[in-house]
């Protein structure tokens, strides 16, 4: 894996970038309500959907992704808890 990056989300929906993006795992930091949906769009929740997470993923586990995004990543987190995206 080259080297990575990664973004810190709690409940609030963002870019974590703004361009072309690879995607390489999410770390599940707190307890998360709902599902994380990730966008390749580089400011709104639109577009192709990359990747969606089963309901409630676990705290403590990373997820191995491994997607390229064309055009940005746009995550929409669950209403609780917390992760990193690994970029």
């Amino acid at each position: 894996m080259p080297s990575s990056d990664y973004v810190a989300f709690t409940t609030v929906a963002g870019a974590a970038r703004a361009r072309a993006a690879h995607l390489w795992g999410i770390s599940v930091t707190g307890t998360i309500t709902g599902s994380i949906t990730i966008y390749d769009n580089p400011s709104a929740a639109s577009g192709p959907v990359l990747w969606v997470s089963a309901a409630n993923p676990t705290v403590g586990s990373y997820i191995i992704l491994d997607i390229p995004a064309k055009f940005g990543v746009w995550v929409v987190p669950g209403s609780a808890g917390s992760f990193n995206l690994v970029l």
